[in-house]
């Protein structure tokens, strides 16, 4: 049995759809051809050159990233540029690169709830949650001998994601009526006659982009000369997917021992605090990656103190004006943690499917930042 490399993203979507990802972003496919084998994963958190080096003396054929490799807008590929030679390197070497950046930030169970649960926070809810469905609901209606066709048809597009199920569908059998005009060419049925054929209705979720293209796909399995569907809309309860979380500790503490919990719980060298050491801390916000953005939202939840990366100084200021911590663990350190927890969900799917495919950590990522001390202290 031969795995593609859009085999490999239809098992990431039902793990962090992609219609997540924020509207600036570049997720997906960044190099190679869908249609590629696949039988070797690596998971990394960014597609460095060293990288791409490693998994081509490894022979693995897709590394799926967390930060994109073509984020910004790509002018010219350059072999003496990096990121030039990164993607001469892969497509030389047959090695697919795919990015799940905010979409895997947002979704449930995604990386900030992994970070929250290390930290061991409960009652979890986004930051900014999302405010609209980017999901629809689409029903069909087939001849009862063609159900599982169009069943198959539609999930080989990755119709009925709904969190971390996959394939997910109803239908019930009826009868349906029609009336061939004297132009039509019916599959069933005479023309000028009322017909009575049995149907099944099949309702399914499919992504608001993906509408055009699972029509036209389905359309080639569908018998009917006029495939009959309805699109509805989704209103939907508030979201457990969005922007960072914020939840209660399991037990209050002060500021100093959350810093040393997150050393120790990260397996850390240590952490940037901010604001008053003995500062007693019951609810808490995080957001892996640069966190800086959200401090707007973050002092309208009242919370006692905050969990991110890369805060810059006057982030520092602001956080300290309004009398609550902060905890800056890192860029690296509050993304990279999402590998051990993603690729057993990953290779799950693979394994039930009976899919002959090894998803592996890349072994040779650290931080850029490296600590000195200063020998006279």
């Amino acid at each position: 049995m031969l795995i593609t490399v859009n085999d490999i993203i239809g098992a990431m979507n039902t793990i962090a759809p992609s219609d997540l990802a924020e509207s600036w972003d570049n997720i997906g496919l960044q190099v190679g051809d869908p249609k590629w084998t696949v039988r070797r994963v690596w998971m990394a958190l960014d597609p460095l050159p060293e990288v791409i080096q490693s998994a081509i003396e490894q022979k693995i054929d897709l590394i799926i990233t967390h930060h994109p490799l073509l984020f910004d807008r790509l002018s010219c590929v350059n072999l003496a540029d990096p990121v030039g030679r990164t993607i001469a390197d892969a497509i030389q070497h047959k090695i697919a690169i795919y990015a799940a950046h905010t979409n895997l930030d947002k979704v449930s169970h995604g990386i900030n709830d992994i970070l929250a649960k290390k930290l061991g926070m409960k009652e979890i809810h986004p930051i900014v949650p999302d405010a609209t469905s980017t999901s629809v609901k689409l029903v069909l209606f087939v001849p009862q001998s063609y159900t599982q066709d169009i069943l198959n048809a539609l999930f080989e597009k990755n119709a009925g994601v709904i969190g971390q199920y996959s394939k997910c569908s109803f239908r019930v059998e009826g009868v349906g009526t029609f009336q061939p005009g004297k132009s039509a060419s019916p599959f069933l049925g005479k023309k000028g006659q009322l017909e009575h054929i049995k149907e099944c209705r099949i309702e399914t979720i499919i992504s608001l982009k993906d509408v055009p293209e699972i029509i036209r796909y389905v359309k080639e399995y569908h018998p009917y000369e006029t495939m009959a569907y309805d699109i509805y809309s989704l209103k939907n309860a508030p979201s457990e997917q969005g922007i960072g979380r914020v939840g209660k500790l399991s037990e209050p503490m002060i500021l100093k021992e959350l810093a040393d919990m997150i050393n120790k719980t990260l397996d850390l060298s240590y952490v940037r605090m901010i604001g008053d050491p003995n500062l007693v801390i019951h609810r808490l916000a995080v957001c892996s990656g640069s966190g800086g953005s959200l401090l707007k939202n973050i002092f309208a939840l009242g919370v006692q103190a905050y969990v991110t990366g890369d805060l810059k100084y006057h982030d520092a200021r602001n956080i300290e004006a309004h009398q609550i911590g902060a905890i800056d663990v890192g860029h690296f350190e509050t993304e990279h943690l999402f590998i051990d927890h993603i690729i057993p969900k990953l290779q799950n799917i693979l394994d039930t499917r009976n899919w002959p495919v090894e998803v592996m950590p890349c072994p040779i990522e650290q931080s850029p930042f490296q600590i000195t001390k200063n020998s006279d202290h």
